[in-house]
This record gives structure tokens, sequence and C-alpha cells, in this order.
């Protein structure tokens, strides 16, 4: 099965102890959007939230990397219209051993699957 999409927008993504966030919505205006601020104020932190929800962990990133120091438990939310229709993908992760994905899922006009 193949997918053309034609038209993919960032809505808001939910960050739940994620890096340097414990718990933040961002949400996306339509247009472009820079993300600017000090070192440390975070840019990365969404870029990478962004990344864990549409692909997941990559092979050799370590969950670690993404996890709140201190937390066992985590993860992001993130709203896309894709064609016009309205996408929700989310993404968590665990701490055991290691740091790993725990749970996702994504939602389609409303039709999640896991």
């Amino acid at each position: 099965m193949f997918f053309i999409l034609h038209n993919m927008i960032i809505k808001k993504i939910i960050l739940n102890n994620i890096r340097s966030y414990e718990n933040q919505e961002v949400s996306f205006p339509e247009g472009s959007t820079l993300l600017s601020g000090d070192i440390g104020s975070g840019k990365t932190s969404i870029l990478l939230g962004i990344e864990f929800a549409l692909f997941g962990l990559q092979p050799g990133q370590r969950g670690t990397a993404l996890l709140r120091n201190g937390t066992s438990e985590g993860g992001v939310i993130l709203n896309l219209d894709v064609d016009e229709k309205e996408v929700i993908i989310e993404r968590k992760l665990k701490k055991g051993k290691t740091v790993s994905q725990d749970y996702c899922s994504i939602a389609l006009e409303g039709r999640k699957k896991e």
C-alpha cells in the first residue's frame, strides 16, 4: 500500500516528562514556525519529541536521552492535519532495566489503532 502525502501540518505537540519538559503543550500557528531561544531553553526537545512521535526510538538512540531525569515514564502526543484529516499520534516511554517504548497509537479521524 502506498500513501502520497500532499499536505502535512503539525498543529500541536504535548510533551510529558520529555527531557526538560515536565508537562508542556506547544501549539503551532498556521504558516512557518521559527523556534528560537537561549541555549538550553528546550528547542531541541520539541524537535526530538516530534521525531519520536513520528518514528519512535531510532536505531542507536537511547530512551534515556528522551525521558526526563528522575521519572519512570513519559510520552508525546502529536496532533497533525494530513490532507485535511486529523491525525493524532501517541507514543510512551517506560523505564525498566532500560528506557524503551511502551505504547504507540495512531488515530485517524477519531478511529484509534494501537
